[in-house]
């Protein structure tokens, strides 16, 4: 219960990304779903054409959106323009989202926050165990000094930031992430629209073509299998040269497509067999929840949050990261049978059902920040 306190309670999100990915999927998600009638939404964001998308897509959720320039610690430039916003805003809590360690600017616009008579900072840490240089470690202890609760996306996170960042266990809370069902357009033929055959059997791998998603692995891997099994690769990035290239001299130009930004996915994975996410460095990623969520099967790697999801040989299969001859038995084992891709994706569907929805996520959250709320409201007493 909010008894009280004031209501709504404004919570202004602040992100400092230069593009969007799953962090900023996070932002949205958690901004757009909030309980308005008790918690009123507001976004700052670092000016960057790379948040265009993210900022209309916030716009058109009804929440407000401005937007700063901060280039800490290089840079004092911004800091009158964020502390001036934060002052006009008046929020009850300002909520850092921390795609790494570098991120909220090194966790100093929590200071600012404070200066700025921002009574309570959240965050929440996505990748802690992304090691930053000595500077960054330094910079990011001093920022989380004004730091009320963190909150993080999977058990796994909280030994980095207990262990790298001495955090204390007793401000850490771990929130998983959650999503909406994924829409799909079932009157749709994808398969026939990229001409593909009905006894195909299409991976589909989503989200930024940089090097710790894996896509070469997967690329490497489909050479092994039978010339039926294909690949979809969804989205943009600064390899994307590099791996048409590198499918180009593999030989696979015509088992692999690559579609671009897609704001279709519900429809792509409904259409494909199997999410293949044989990345690096991953805490939870959200394509894994998209796909559980339309009943498909997963093969993972074996690696930080993911375990906390993908129930190995229940709900998916894991896979060491790097180690092509398991992702390519993962794949084989898949595509000869059908039953087994069935009972997982029944099985994923299910455990989407009982952990991941966003309602969940955002209840959890909420429930942070009454617990802020009411440890400061006691503290002033």
């Amino acid at each position: 219960m909010m008894a009280n306190l004031e209501r709504p309670v404004r919570v202004v999100y602040y992100s400092d990304a230069p593009w969007a990915g799953g962090a900023e999927r996070y932002l949205y998600l958690l901004a757009a779903n909030l309980s308005r009638d008790l918690f009123e939404p507001a976004v700052l964001v670092n000016r960057n054409p790379g948040l265009e998308e993210f900022r209309r897509s916030l716009v058109a959720a009804n929440v407000p959106v401005r937007e700063v320039s901060l280039n800490l610690p290089r840079s004092a430039a911004g800091v009158s323009e964020f502390v001036s916003h934060l002052r006009r805003l008046r929020p009850s809590i300002l909520h850092c989202n921390l795609p790494g360690p570098w991120g909220a600017q090194y966790s100093l616009v929590a200071p600012l926050a404070k200066l700025a008579g921002v009574r309570r900072v959240v965050t929440t840490e996505h990748l802690p165990m992304v090691p930053p240089f000595a500077k960054g470690r330094l910079l990011k202890g001093l920022g989380s000094h004004w730091i009320d609760r963190v909150i993080t996306v999977s058990e796994d996170n909280v030994r980095y930031l207990t262990g790298s960042y001495r955090v204390p266990r007793e401000k850490i809370r771990v929130v998983r992430i959650g999503t909406p069902r994924p829409a799909m357009d079932e009157h749709r033929d994808v398969r026939h629209e990229l001409g593909f055959a009905r006894d195909d059997f299409l991976c589909i791998m989503i989200g930024s073509l940089e090097e710790r998603k894996g896509h070469v692995g997967a690329f490497e891997a489909l050479t092994a299998l039978e010339a039926r099994v294909k690949l979809l690769v969804a989205g943009v990035g600064k390899k994307e040269e590099d791996y048409r290239m590198k499918v180009d001299a593999l030989g696979l130009g015509g088992r692999v497509r690559f579609l671009g930004y897609r704001t279709d996915v519900g429809t792509l994975l409904g259409s494909c067999d199997l999410l293949l996410c044989p990345s690096t460095l991953e805490a939870t990623p959200y394509v894994i929840l998209e796909a559980m969520a339309a009943g498909l099967p997963v093969v993972a790697s074996r690696i930080y949050g993911i375990p906390e999801i993908v129930l190995d040989g229940g709900t998916g299969i894991l896979v060491e990261p790097s180690a092509g001859d398991e992702l390519v038995r993962a794949i084989d084992t898949l595509s000869r049978d059908q039953a087994l891709r069935v009972r997982m994706g029944e099985a994923g569907k299910r455990r989407w059902e009982e952990a991941f929805r966003i309602e969940r996520c955002v209840a959890e959250t909420e429930a942070v920040y009454r617990e802020v709320l009411k440890t400061f409201s006691k503290s002033r007493m």
